[in-house]
């Protein structure tokens, strides 16, 4: 049974009561229930794509009467990702698999198609959709070896949809195409091919072609414009970096997110002469997101992330926007976004969704403004046990602002042992909300900190820029700042800090305690790059001809310079505890970098406990993998930095 929440009861969500009850581990390594909730064009039936015996799998539900009506549960290795409602009864899926021995699911850009009621089920596109062909001249589904995004689902067309290409080349070096394809049959045809490499089309959302990106074979971004035939590329330097986001059918002019060098994205308006009108731009952080209208599609307003969510609109939109802050009143203190909404924009589905909260989910009539609960991504996760995240911020000497996210544990602010996380990339950032790492960790006893350091996306293009070639400099000297700052204020005691973190965040794990040995008590590297030669060599970047110009880029390709950047060549300094966990399946990072900085400790003579386990990559999926990493990585932060570890020290 759906539970039914009245409009005048959303102030519940604002509720600050805490308990110091800690929550299971393994509560806290499930993975969320429910991850996708979409309404069907005329509102008829729900698409809910949730967990079931550790399988993605979509169920459809009609609204009147509320039941189940079909679902879609691929068998093997198969499951089922993101997805659309191409019309009222059928929904385009895409194909998410696993590989044989690595647990966590690749997308391979395949396509699957199958109506509300469970029947029609059929593969439209990827390596599985070809028919046979034999002497009739019907044409019929053709394999493709390629990845395919949905660009637009032809709302006037009920049995086609668009869909941009990228090939699976050896090198990622082909042109992909935009093929417009049969939802039920999956035939298809070719519409154009792609200007360049690595990019996809867009659309004005009514099935026209407008623009289309790559990257040449040096990484820098191109943008070209639909001609009568082909493609011309956009002759203002200045837009090649920008990326469209909506279009106003009314007006004929399309908006795009501008990346200004030196600057915070801007949002711009572009008509058909190539002109351009700046519409939004905001001093600190990147446009993270798009508010559109729920009749048009007309951009309305910008979602940003400078420290906590925001969002601003530029358009009130006959009403939606009034309506929109009206939710986000009734929601004070969470993140609010529609998943979708029926053609005539009369109904969407809301997703609330924050610190202590993965995500709810509601159906928003905006004709009366009703609002009915429908789903909880963890219902078995109560936020008032869980704890908030505080966002705060520094200044470093050179005149940045470093963001930072503070989450504490239960009923506690001052003295606490601290673990610093610090995220991978370093092209990425962490975000106020729900962080599983962050709950593990201060559900039991410790301070979390997260430093969105130099490099981090997400802060405009000058912040982005100052982290490259910094790797193993000021971006750790960053980290040391933010450390230093947390201990000022009081948060940390430090005597009790370790450092934590993921991909380049194990990078970080082991390089910062060789630039500043005397602020941690240990340190935990997971799945982390320790070899920036071997970066050159081995994993899935440095296959491509784009992946080694980012590489050249944004560490250099003199050795001395790489050797003095990676921590295989600096273990000489590594005079702490130390945990270093891997994956045996990891593309991205591969075990070779573990294995190789585990051989150099072991010559040097210096313990370290490990973790490799054999059935992971880049990140550890399974909940038993995931409950027994946390259960060793607890127990080693216990001993070296929880309570009575000081005491232990002076033994």
């Amino acid at each position: 049974m759906l539970r039914i929440l009245a409009t005048s009861l959303l102030l519940l969500y604002s509720s600050t009561v805490f308990s110091a009850t800690r929550i299971p581990l393994q509560d806290l390594v499930k993975h969320e229930d429910i991850q996708q909730v979409k309404i069907s064009p005329k509102g008829t039936h729900l698409a809910i794509r949730k967990l079931y015996e550790g399988e993605r799998i979509l169920v459809f539900m009609s609204l009147k009467p509320l039941e189940i009506t079909g679902l879609l549960r691929f068998r093997g290795k198969e499951e089922v990702g993101n997805f659309y409602w191409a019309n009222d009864e059928r929904v385009v899926a895409e194909v998410i698999s696993r590989k044989a021995a690595l647990e966590a699911p690749v997308n391979y850009g395949s396509l699957y198609a199958i109506n509300y009621d469970g029947t029609m089920g059929k593969n439209i596109f990827g390596w599985a959709a070809g028919e046979k062909q034999t002497g009739s001249r019907i044409k019929k589904a053709e394999s493709t070896y390629a990845h395919a995004t949905i660009i637009d689902v032809l709302r006037d067309k009920d049995n086609e949809i668009l869909v941009s290409t990228y090939p699976w080349a050896k090198d990622w070096e082909t042109h992909g195409e935009v093929l417009r394809i049969d939802i039920y049959s999956g035939v298809r045809s070719k519409v154009t091919a792609l200007p360049q490499v690595g990019g996809r089309a867009f659309t004005d959302g009514r099935g026209n072609l407008l623009f289309a990106n790559g990257t040449d074979r040096n990484d820098n971004v191109e943008l070209y414009r639909k001609a009568k035939v082909g493609w011309t590329r956009v002759d203002n330097p200045l837009l090649d970096r920008a990326t469209p986001v909506g279009f106003d059918a009314d007006s004929g002019e399309a908006y795009l997110v501008l990346d200004r060098k030196g600057q915070t994205e801007q949002l711009i308006k572009l008509d058909a002469t190539g002109k351009y009108s700046p519409v939004f731009q905001h001093d600190i952080s990147d446009i993270s997101g798009i508010i559109h209208h729920p009749l048009t599609d007309k951009p309305l307003g910008t979602y940003l992330h400078p420290d906590y969510p925001e969002e601003h609109f530029f358009d009130e939109g006959n009403g939606f926007a009034a309506f929109f802050r009206g939710l986000k009143k009734a929601f004070q203190g969470y993140r609010i976004s529609f998943t979708s909404f029926t053609d005539d924009g009369n109904k969407g589905v809301l997703r609330v969704h924050g610190d202590r909260l993965p995500g709810d989910y509601f159906l928003v009539n905006l004709q009366s403004k009703k609002v009915d609960f429908l789903l909880s991504s963890a219902e078995w996760l109560d936020p008032n046990r869980l704890n908030p995240m505080r966002a705060d911020s520094l200044t470093t000497e050179d005149g940045l602002r470093i963001g930072t996210y503070l989450t504490f544990p239960s009923e506690q602010t001052a003295k606490l042992p601290m673990v610093v996380l610090p995220h991978g990339g370093p092209h990425a950032r962490d975000y106020w909300g729900y962080d599983r790492q962050a709950q593990i960790l201060s559900q039991n006893g410790y301070l979390v900190l997260q430093v969105n350091f130099r490099g981090s996306t997400g802060y405009g293009d000058h912040f982005y820029s100052a982290g490259r070639r910094q790797w193993g400099g000021n971006i750790q000297r960053d980290i040391a700042d933010a450390v230093n700052w947390a201990v000022e204020k009081g948060y940390a005691d430090r005597g009790r800090i370790c450092i934590f973190g993921g991909s380049f965040g194990g990078y970080s794990a082991l390089m910062n305690p060789i630039r500043y040995p005397d602020l941690y008590q240990c340190a935990i590297g997971y799945v982390g790059v320790y070899d920036l030669e071997m970066m050159y060599e081995k994993g899935d970047i440095q296959r491509r001809d784009r992946g080694i110009a980012y590489l050249k880029r944004e560490l250099s390709e003199n050795e001395d310079f790489l050797r003095a950047n990676s921590p295989l060549y600096n273990t000489d300094k590594l005079d702490l505890p130390l945990f270093v966990i891997h994956g045996e399946q990891d593309e991205r990072v591969p075990v070779e970098h573990a294995e190789a900085l585990l051989e150099q400790l072991e010559e040097d003579g210096k313990p370290v406990k490990t973790l490799m386990v054999p059935n992971e990559g880049h990140g550890f999926f399974s909940e038993e993998n995931n409950r027994r990493l946390y259960t060793e990585l607890l127990g080693f932060l216990d001993q070296h930095i929880g309570i009575g570890a000081a005491e232990k020290r002076e033994r």
